[in-house]
């Protein structure tokens, strides 16, 4: 048995699998795992505990860091002092833009003082386990905060158990006899059994507290508050090894969105959580629910490898072929609702490529329909969720706008200077647009703090309709992106915004543009906005 009820901050990498490449940003990881205690410390071992590191490595890889990047502390080495200065390495090695991974696998306890419960790490004790040996929530939040000012993103994953007493005695018995083993210690009687106090379980409070954005970093814990996880010898901890095998693979893209968000993981690894738990219910022993917080939807894997073993992956992935529908030729027309003036301004002449719109070959049924919006707008959605914290954009710009009379204007404030983007997802919802930089205004950079106001001198946009909401995605990054990335169609020759269908393989290229292999310079790290703009008649 297993209680990971300790909700760290689990800094997630977003990674390709090969992983996302973020030019000139370093990934780091910092895996803890006890499995085996003194004798004086009177610790019962943890044999899955080596299972738990290698998926943890596992996972790093994944996420991007690189073999030299994961430092780990295995048994007598992970004491509070060692795992206290790797922290504080840590803290010095990290510069903005970097992202951080930190794995824990040992005994969880609860102690007491001043008539209170609190929970931490049980680190290794040579002599006898005190409180001195514990590794609190106030610790965990006071050395990975001043990482947590630097880096993109932290992940801190713990996988331990925290309560004690929730299974009834003759469950226990089971649970022994099959040499399954609870991650648990307490330092003290009065905290031997579990207390459904959610303020003492949680890493949050402590790292709002310090000032810690919660955009910058993820929460995973095996089980609810008042739940126990549970650990296998062969498998090591169940959600771990669940987590693992979705994050290498087994999770699909659910909302086809492009891409596989940290919630796809989860749900992914509930399902196996659930299935793997389904034999023993009938011995009290039950599913523990994951839990995550924090930026649920972060990209960890955005083209994940192949299923680790094909037992484990029957069921066929949404990702390998668009439904029916999706498929549009490249020879689409450009429908974007926008109109164009050049230098000497004529009057305002729709954008169109010229090409035949019999070549348009979308599925208009409503439901199609539906389910292409509601994908496209996942996109810009996942996009946007990847925002890091501290870097602010702030945009006004119309609620609405009539059809054939209205310009568009909008005024971008960033507290960051980078390169400023932005991508519309049209009322027709056929296609993506870049709007900015475009063929007549290639110069994207921003300063910061002054706004900078759309469009400028030598072009413009106007509502063309048809009736419907525009999505439009505003992206500062302090580093270019390549725009040969960005997909386009054939006919956005004919005027001067690059468009892209909406179909499954432009929405993965869409987000390769944004966090993937279209970053240049030193870190892909982004501020952030997403706008509705209705256009009616």
């Amino acid at each position: 048995m297993r209680c990971a009820l300790l909700r760290l901050a689990i800094i997630v990498l977003s990674a390709l699998a090969g992983p996302i490449t973020h030019a000139g940003e370093f990934k780091h990881a910092l895996i803890i795992g006890i499995g085996q205690y003194s004798e004086a410390s009177q610790t019962s071992g943890l044999p899955g505990v080596p299972k738990d590191m290698e998926n943890a490595r596992k996972m790093a890889r994944a996420m991007g860091v690189d073999n030299e990047s994961i430092v780990e502390l295995r048994d007598q080495r992970a004491t509070k002092v060692n795992i206290i200065a790797e922290l504080e390495k840590l803290r010095a090695r990290v510069q903005s833009g970097d992202r951080v991974f930190i794995y824990y696998s040992g005994h969880g306890t609860r102690y007491g003082t001043g008539g209170k419960c609190f929970e931490g790490l049980q680190t290794y004790s040579a002599g006898a386990f005190t409180e001195a040996d514990v590794l609190s929530e106030d610790d965990l939040a006071k050395y990975t905060h001043p990482i947590s000012l630097k880096a993109d993103k932290i992940i801190t994953f713990v996988d331990s158990c925290f309560s004690g007493g929730v299974l009834a005695s003759k469950a226990r018995s089971l649970v022994a006899d099959l040499g399954i083993r609870s991650k648990y210690n307490p330092t003290s009687s009065e905290c031997s059994v579990a207390v459904n106090d959610r303020s003492t379980r949680s890493l949050t409070p402590g790292l709002v507290r310090l000032g810690t954005q919660s955009e910058n970093f993820v929460q995973i814990a095996a089980a609810n508050y008042n739940e126990v996880s549970w650990d296998f010898p062969q498998l090591g901890g169940l959600a771990t090894h669940s987590l693992t095998r979705c994050l290498l693979g087994d999770a699909e893209d659910l909302d086809r969105s492009g891409a596989v968000s940290l919630e796809e993981v989860r749900q992914c690894a509930q399902q196996k959580v659930d299935e793997a738990m389904k034999p023993h219910t009938k011995y009290g022993r039950f599913s523990s629910t994951i839990q995550v917080r924090g930026s649920r939807n972060l990209i960890v894997v955005q083209e994940p490898p192949s299923p680790v073993s094909p037992e484990q992956n029957t069921k066929p992935s949404s990702q390998e072929s668009p439904p029916k529908g999706e498929g549009i030729p490249a020879e689409a027309p450009n429908q974007l609702a926008v109109s164009l003036q050049s230098q000497a301004p004529p009057p305002p002449v729709p954008v169109s490529s010229g090409a035949n719109p019999s070549l348009v070959t979308i599925d208009t049924a409503p439901e199609r329909q539906a389910e292409r919006v509601s994908a496209s707008i996942a996109t810009l959605r996942d996009i946007y969720e990847q925002r890091n914290g501290r870097l602010k954009i702030e945009v006004s710009a119309p609620k609405q706008l009539t059809i054939g009379k209205d310009p568009l204007k909008v005024s971008v404030l960033s507290n960051t200077e980078g390169y400023l983007y932005a991508v519309m997802l049209g009322s027709d919802a056929t296609s993506f647009y870049l709007l900015f930089p475009n063929k007549l205004d290639l110069d994207n950079k921003i300063r910061a703090n002054i706004p900078f106001t759309l469009p400028r001198p030598g072009w413009s946009i106007k509502a063309g309709g048809p009736e419907g909401t525009n999505q439009i995605l505003f992206v500062v990054s302090q580093s270019p992106r390549d725009q040969e990335i960005f997909p386009a169609d054939s006919g956005s020759s004919g005027g001067p915004f690059t468009f892209s269908m909406t179909d499954l393989a432009a929405r993965k290229r869409l987000i390769d543009f944004f966090i993937g292999k279209g970053i240049q310079g030193q870190n892909g790290q982004i501020a952030a906005s997403l706008i509705s703009i209705k256009e009616v008649p």
